[in-house]
């Protein structure tokens, strides 16, 4: 463990140039309540904990982070900002069924772990419901283009609430990886992604198997 710092700073850490002894400690930070989110989930979590393991004073974490909620949120990137890839194949059935792959393998390949204890916490702490409801509104305002192209295209009925579309798709997913269990693989993407756009395709007076 790197020795204890006191703190020698009255900005927040990260405030500072990238790459600088601020940045530094914002990512040791952060990386270890990520660790330690994983290992003893969100309730037995602590701040304290997590300022011994990074080396830093107590207080360096708290002056950035003043709450438990505020450090979780940014350290499961709740916070970021970063444009993700929106699949533009030229139908609507692959753009979805693209997603749904994305998402379905980041749950699957990242800390699958703290995402269901993050889900669970939300529950309980408003500050951090709050975060993960911006969190999730700004993945599906940047899906949302999915639909507006399947609209210009005639897929779907002009007016068709992207969100209608998207949410179920998405929604599935996540249901079946926090509460039932199931595999999320490629033939429950397909199930899901064709009643789906199979349902927005009848609606624009299409066939279930057109544009497949």
């Amino acid at each position: 463990m790197a020795a204890e710092q006191e703190p020698d700073e009255q900005v927040r850490v990260g405030d500072r140039r990238p790459g600088g002894r601020a940045a530094r400690v914002r990512a040791s930070v952060l990386a270890a309540a990520a660790e330690l989110l994983d290992e003893a989930g969100y309730d037995a979590l602590s701040t304290d904990e997590v300022a011994r393991r990074a080396g830093v004073h107590r207080t360096t974490v708290y002056r950035r982070w003043p709450t438990k909620p505020e450090l979780v949120a940014e350290a499961v990137g709740l916070h970021a900002e970063e444009q993700i890839p929106i699949p533009d194949t030229g139908r609507l059935h692959d753009d979805l069924a693209a997603l749904a792959g994305a998402v379905a393998a980041n749950l699957v390949a990242g800390r699958p772990a703290t995402s269901r204890s993050l889900v669970a916490a939300a529950a309980t702490s408003e500050t951090l419901a709050a975060s993960l409801n911006r969190f999730m509104e700004r993945r599906m305002a940047l899906s949302e283009p999915i639909v507006e192209r399947a609209v210009e295209r005639g897929e779907v009925p002009a007016g068709t609430d992207p969100r209608a579309i998207i949410e179920p798709v998405v929604g599935a997913i996540w249901f079946r990886f926090l509460l039932t269990g199931g595999s999320l693989d490629e033939t429950f993407i397909d199930a899901v992604v064709e009643v789906v756009a199979g349902g927005a395709r009848t609606a624009a007076g299409g066939s279930g198997e057109e544009a497949r």
